[in-house]
């Protein structure tokens, strides 16, 4: 150890620059802070422009109220700031930013430059320069009309390992600044947003645009996509100290992955992660392989710590718990209905006027709901001696209880159903009518009939059973987490059974990886099924079709070009702003999937792109929610070419039919090389249809001869 040289104090500009890296860290955080100060001066419209996605400049341009000529000098000095005057006035503060840091680092990490009017100077401003220290160097006295205008260049210049990291993932840097820019878009209300990327060879490109006048709902299909506009709910829960208000989406709605998530805390966009924990627990229990997509804004009453992080997106809420229950009530009352209610697919809907008249095919019901249970169908030559009455494609067991019991003769076409979301307040749901029908009547479910019965439903006792069906599993979910941190389970890893804690090492060490299959000595094969082998001292079983599936169905996932069918007329995709970034920027990966895709630069956002062709697999034709799907999966991993769950079915289905079979004897070669194959997988522990791959047997050195 080197000998100490003592404490000595840190020089002011290396403190400077240690600072600011911690505030600027990547382009998001850079053009964010430009934003907040531009809405901390009231601007109603704001103005975002890239310069190759910002490695040449970052302008923002807003009408805000300006800067005061005495405030030039200090501006951009370190921890000056005109929101407080004291750490106690964290405790109301109301803007975005307050701790003075935002412009100074950002001097330290680029170039920068400021035009700036207010209302008793325009149209006369100032453009200023300031230094990498933050301290004022020029003045220019220009044309401007009241507000500011920032110019950031060189972002990084001064800092090569960002500087590489930026122009390695420019694309993917400026996607996550158009999610972050979303955000602000649909909680401000009243500001115009626009944020546009100008290229070195091409036009500027529109990647977000808040319509003028649009409410929050409008503001936030813009972003979210409007092929969400019937799958949102919109959902209110008030208590004395917190308000919840926000748009939540129904099972069918969900997406692949959680990137469509937002929280607001007191008009802050920021991070509640066990708020979100909460909610997509809550929607698994639903929809077990999809998250909920929401906006959800928290309005608290009371000590709000925002100083956590240099970002402020992590916040500290004294009354927390108070947030979540309210947040679980809502949430709960938003997913009953689903469980209430059941689906009827491929059915059509009765035109006005008589029973029997001819049917036109049904809108969908917003209502989500489980199909029903499986029903024994009659001959289809037996016909009914009574009235039929033809339910829409998806009906509720109330409204359906309500429809049975009207006479047949005053059946009236059903309540057409609007792209206008539903409503949930924390109002109770209203209990339903006791009154039992007056007729029998039969219900045409695609081409079956069924006869119901004069039975009633103790809407109550549905809901209590319900909720104590969630209480079960909350404790079962609460159980499962404290084994997380039990070290019992890890001695079975690996189907190894460890009892004894002394022992757990011992287990631990003999896991398998993927580059133990190469050492693996093959012993034989068992019952043409299962090859024995032998890895150190442990023996194993290995199943044969499994594995040989699992490498066949990675190859054709890593290989396999979808052929592509040409659509007569090109149809426009309607995704929300982040989606649409993703998907021209993987048009290569969309492409290998049988998707090609137009841009029409002109066009709105979230309307630019224009599908050409659909993927076809052995006449499995393709579409748009496989697109969808395809574009959730880029979002939340942009690396390798992602594959929607219907190609993933039909190359499962091709892995498993050129495998080896089970009854397949194999020459001690094959099944070398199926061993080999298992080490050269991305996840070689179980085949495509879920069968585990291999299993341990024993370990030899407790065998007693």
């Amino acid at each position: 150890m080197a000998e100490s040289t003592g404490m000595r104090p840190i020089a002011k500009e290396t403190i400077h620059k240690l600072c600011s890296g911690q505030v600027i860290v990547d382009l998001a955080t850079s053009a964010k802070e430009l934003l907040e100060n531009s809405l901390d001066a009231g601007a109603t419209s704001i103005d975002i422009k890239m310069r190759d996605s910002g490695l040449t400049s970052i302008t923002v341009t807003d009408n805000g109220h300006g800067i005061s000529p005495e405030d030039y000098e200090t501006l951009c000095r370190k921890h000056w700031t005109s929101k407080i005057t004291s750490f106690e006035d964290l405790d109301g503060v109301t803007t975005f930013g307050f701790r003075g840091e935002a412009l100074s680092s950002l001097c330290a990490v680029a170039s920068v430059a400021i035009t700036t009017a207010t209302r008793d100077s325009a149209p006369m401003g100032m453009s200023l320069e300031f230094d990498q220290n933050g301290e004022l160097v020029g003045r220019t006295a220009v044309a401007r009309e009241r507000g500011t205008t920032v110019v950031v260049s060189g972002l990084f210049a001064r800092w090569p390992v960002r500087l590489a990291d930026l122009k390695k993932n420019s694309r993917r840097e400026y996607t996550r600044l158009v999610g972050l820019v979303e955000q602000y878009s649909i909680i401000c209300d009243g500001v115009r947003i626009t944020l546009s990327n100008q290229t070195a060879r091409g036009a500027p490109v529109v990647s977000v645009r808040t319509p003028p006048q649009s409410d929050r709902l409008t503001r936030l299909l813009g972003a979210f996509g409007a092929q969400l506009r019937p799958h949102l709910v919109h959902f209110e829960f008030k208590t004395e100290n917190v308000s919840l208000e926000g748009h939540f989406s129904r099972p069918e709605g969900g997406r692949n992955g959680p990137d469509k998530q937002y929280f607001f805390v007191n008009g802050r966009p920021c991070d509640l992660p066990k708020a979100k924990k909460l909610v997509n627990e809550l929607f698994r229990g639903y929809c077990p392989h999809k998250y909920p997509v929401f906006a959800i804004a928290v309005e608290v009453k009371g000590s709000v710590d925002v100083n956590l992080t240099p970002d402020k997106r992590e916040v500290l809420i004294r009354c927390e718990e108070s947030v979540l229950l309210g947040l679980k009530d809502a949430l709960v009352r938003v997913l009953e209905p689903d469980v209430n209610a059941f689906s009827v697919s491929g059915v059509e809907a009765p035109a006005a006027g008589p029973v029997g008249a001819k049917r036109q095919s049904s809108q969908p019901c917003e209502d989500l709901v489980p199909p029903p249970p499986a029903v024994q169908k009659p001959r289809l030559s037996e016909q009914p001696d009574h009235d039929i009455i033809v339910l829409p494609q998806q009906v509720s067991l109330k409204k359906w209880a309500a429809t049975v019991s009207k006479p047949p003769s005053t059946a009236s076409k059903p309540p057409a159903t609007t792209s206008k979301p539903s409503t949930i307040t924390s109002k109770p749901p209203l209990a339903a009518t006791n009154s039992a029908p007056k007729k029998m009547g039969t219900v045409v479910i695609g081409s079956c009939r069924n006869r119901i019965q004069n039975d009633t439903y103790d809407w109550k006792a549905i809901a209590a059973r319900l909720r104590t069906k969630q209480v079960r599993q909350k404790s079962k979910l609460e159980d499962s987490q404290r084994r997380d941190f039990d070290p019992a389970p890890a001695m079975t890893e690996g189907g190894l059974s460890v009892t004894d804690p002394e022992e757990a090492s011992s287990a631990l060490s003999r896991l398998i990886h993927k580059t133990d299959f190469q050492r693996m000595q093959v012993l034989g094969q068992f019952n043409h099924g299962f090859i024995i082998s032998l890895l150190d001292k442990d023996l194993y079983i290995i199943d044969q079709h499994a594995s040989d599936e699992k490498y066949n169905f990675e190859q054709l996932q890593q290989r396999a070009q979808i052929s592509s069918q040409p659509l007569i007329h090109p149809a426009v995709l309607e995704l929300g702003v982040t989606d649409e970034a993703v998907a021209i920027e993987c048009r290569d990966k969309l492409e290998k999937n049988g998707f090609f895709v137009d841009v029409d630069e002109d066009a709105l956002p979230g309307q630019r792109l224009r599908l050409k062709s659909q993927p076809v697999i052995d006449k499995t034709v393709f579409d748009q929610r496989d697109l969808m799907e395809l574009v959730a999966q880029l979002c939340v991993d942009p690396v390798g070419v992602p594959r929607c769950e219907r190609a993933r079915r039909v190359f499962a289905s091709r892995a498993c039919r050129k495998s080896t079979m089970i009854g397949d004897p194999l020459s001690r070669g094959q099944m070398r090389d199926i061993v080999t194959h298992l080490g050269e997988l991305d996840h070689p522990w179980n085949c495509p249809h879920g069968r585990p791959t291999l299993r341990h047997l024993h370990r030899l050195e407790k065998v007693e001869l």
